[in-house]
């Protein structure tokens, strides 16, 4: 009954997005141009207008490559040719430790690091199901050669990082749960994209993603995290490389990736009534959802309010077809080349986003309401307000 009931509101959702008209990535990779850096680094600036500074000391974070400060790249010998870490681009993450007047939090895997305002445990290309499944599966990954790492590698990361720093070492500091904030961003994207076919089913893969993340979650919550925000995924099947690798019968009328989209919004679904059983559970806990999914969609129907000119052409590609996007030919690779203004487009190199749109998903999620409950509720929280 329960599965009958997912099912059919998933497909009720999606059909609302189907009836949706657009009027229309981060760089991962080491090739990054100035000019990228240099036209999204004046927007970077005042991404906050919330009254956020001094309420966390610390955060932690997790998820996959909207994530990842910098852990894939220090575990760049596993990673898959051209697709890089640019640690100097700025994540959602990143907006956030600036709304709270925090530097950017250290990746986990940095041999040099320290982790007095937290610990970034995300890594790109990591997914929600185990590895046992997609060895199971035969299923490679678009990053990781082999079987990717997954949200338990995260899991493991936090529990050792737990037992270091109890003894309160200047590489860990203290774990202080009162003042910390943890982010767990987009997770399970990665899923959609590598395992997805006409065995699988949609409700299914979604179900076991989804429960993957409230492990991850409750984790979280056993260890004393009492300021949760989970984000749940965008409509990745907008991004040039699913719409370019999409067969002509399986996309929208957008000319996104139905079948992909439609996993997602299962899952995010899905997610959300997760959410709201922890919160039963843990009624002394601030769980939030930020909806990626709208805010995703808010952008992409609002070009002209977001300077947005290209929402479905990659800004760094190799120039083939409509989305300048070759999927053997990565951002980064010889031929391949970087747009003149990466601010007017939402993706970076056909799988991330560009930074801009890191910051315009940000304000949307802190300033816009598009966190349920609101960001500035958590904040009044923790105030005591």
């Amino acid at each position: 009954m329960i599965k009958s009931i997912y099912q059919s509101l998933s497909l009720a959702f999606f059909i609302i997005f189907l009836s949706f008209s657009f009027s229309c990535a981060h760089n991962k990779t080491s090739n990054e141009t100035s000019a990228h850096n240099k036209a999204n680094h004046d927007q970077s600036s005042n991404s906050s207008n919330g009254n956020y500074k001094g309420c966390f000391s610390k955060v932690y974070a997790f998820g996959d490559s909207d994530t990842d400060t910098g852990n894939a790249h220090f575990l760049g010998a596993n990673i898959q040719g051209e697709i890089k870490v640019n640690i100097s681009s700025r994540l959602v993450v990143d907006f956030l430790c600036d709304a709270l007047s925090l530097p950017p939090v250290c990746p986990y895997k940095d041999p040099s690091a320290n982790f007095k305002d937290g610990v970034n445990f995300a890594i790109s290309g990591s997914t929600a199901l185990s590895p046992d499944y997609f060895s199971r599966k035969n299923v490679s990954s678009l990053i990781w050669k082999g079987v990717p790492l997954s949200f338990q590698t995260q899991i493991d990361w936090f529990n050792k990082y737990l037992n270091q720093s109890k003894g309160n070492g200047k590489s860990t500091g203290k774990f202080d749960t009162d003042n910390s904030l943890f982010w767990i961003g987009g997770m399970g994207g990665s899923d959609y994209t590598s395992v997805l076919g006409p065995s699988v089913s949609l409700h299914s893969l979604a179900e076991i993603s989804v429960k993957n993340v409230r492990k991850l979650l409750q984790t979280l919550l056993a260890n004393g995290a009492k300021y949760v925000v989970v984000q749940g995924l965008p409509p990745v099947g907008c991004l040039p490389f699913h719409m370019s690798l999409c067969p002509l019968h399986n996309l929208d009328r957008m000319g996104c990736a139905a079948t992909i989209n439609a996993g997602i919004m299962t899952h995010n679904q899905i997610l959300q009534w997760e959410l709201e059983k922890l919160r039963k559970t843990y009624p002394k806990c601030s769980i939030l959802y930020a909806d990626a999914w709208n805010a995703f969609l808010t952008i992409a129907m609002n070009t002209k309010k977001y300077q947005i000119e290209e929402p479905f052409k990659a800004c760094c590609g190799c120039g083939a077809g409509k989305y300048n996007f070759d999927k053997n030919r990565l951002c980064g690779a010889s031929g391949t080349s970087v747009c003149k203004d990466p601010h007017k487009y939402i993706s970076w190199d056909g799988i991330h986003f560009t930074e801009a749109m890191h910051k315009h998903l940000a304000d949307l999620f802190f300033n816009q309401g598009f966190c349920h409950p609101s960001f500035d509720q958590l904040v009044k929280i923790k105030k005591g307000m």
